[in-house]
C-alpha cells in the first residue's frame, strides 16, 4: 500500500492560500451552504483528505477567510488614510469600504440565512473573534487620516455607519440611479460637515 505524501510547512502554507483564495470566491459567487469541500478540493488540485490535515471542518476555512479578507480590508483602509491624510482622503476610504461591500456581501449583512448556517456552526469563542468592532476601526481611520471632528464622536460614527448601511438599498437605487455616484455625492458633502 503506498503511504500518504508527506506534506512540508511551505506545502501547507501554499494549500491553505490556495483555498482561502477558492473560499473567498466561491463565498462571493456561490455562498457559504454551496461551496462544499469537493469542490474547493478539485480546483485547489488536492484531495479530501489533505484537506482534512488542513482543516477539521469548512467552517474552520472559512472562518479563517474572512478573518483574512477583515485584516486585509482594514490595512487597505487604514493605508489609504494614512497617505492621504485630508478629507478626500477619508472620502476616498468610505469609498473603498463601499465598494469592497458591494462585492463581498457576506461582509455587512449577516443576517442572511447563509451566513446564519456558517455562523450557527462555529463555537462561541470562534464568533467572537469575527465579530467586527466597527466603532475601534472608525476610531483607527480618524487617527490615521489625522482629522479633527467638528461633531461628536459618537455621532459622526453612527452618521457614516448610516450611510455605508445604503448598501441594503442598491436594488432600489440602481433602478432609477447609479448607486455609487449617489453614496460618492452623499459621503463628500458629510465628510465635508463632520470633519475640520
Amino acid at each position: 500500500m503506498p503511504s500518504k505524501p508527506v506534506l512540508s510547512d511551505a506545502d501547507k502554507k501554499a494549500i491553505r492560500k490556495k483555498l482561502q483564495e477558492l473560499c473567498e470566491e466561491c463565498w462571493i459567487t456561490q455562498g457559504y451552504k454551496k461551496t462544499s469541500i469537493k469542490n474547493l478540493c478539485d480546483k485547489a488540485g488536492i484531495s479530501i483528505g489533505t484537506f482534512y490535515t488542513l482543516y477539521p471542518a469548512k467552517e474552520n476555512l472559512f472562518f479563517e477567510t474572512i478573518a483574512k479578507i477583515q485584516r486585509r480590508l482594514t490595512e487597505k483602509i487604514l493605508d489609504i488614510n494614512r497617505n492621504n491624510q485630508t478629507k478626500e482622503g477619508f472620502a476616498q476610504s468610505m469609498k473603498r469600504l463601499f465598494r469592497e461591500y458591494d462585492s463581498k456581501p457576506f461582509l455587512y449583512n449577516v443576517h442572511t440565512p447563509d451566513f446564519q448556517s456558517f455562523v450557527t456552526k462555529l463555537p462561541d469563542e470562534t464568533i467572537q473573534k469575527i465579530k467586527f468592532d466597527s466603532f475601534d476601526f472608525f476610531r483607527q481611520v480618524i487617527h490615521a487620516a489625522n482629522l479633527s471632528l467638528k461633531i461628536e464622536e459618537a455621532q459622526a460614527y453612527g452618521i457614516l455607519s448610516a450611510l455605508l448601511s445604503t448598501i441594503g438599498a442598491k436594488e432600489t437605487l440602481c433602478v432609477t440611479c447609479d448607486y455609487f455616484a449617489v453614496f460618492d455625492f452623499m459621503v463628500d458633502s458629510l465628510v465635508a460637515d463632520i470633519f475640520e
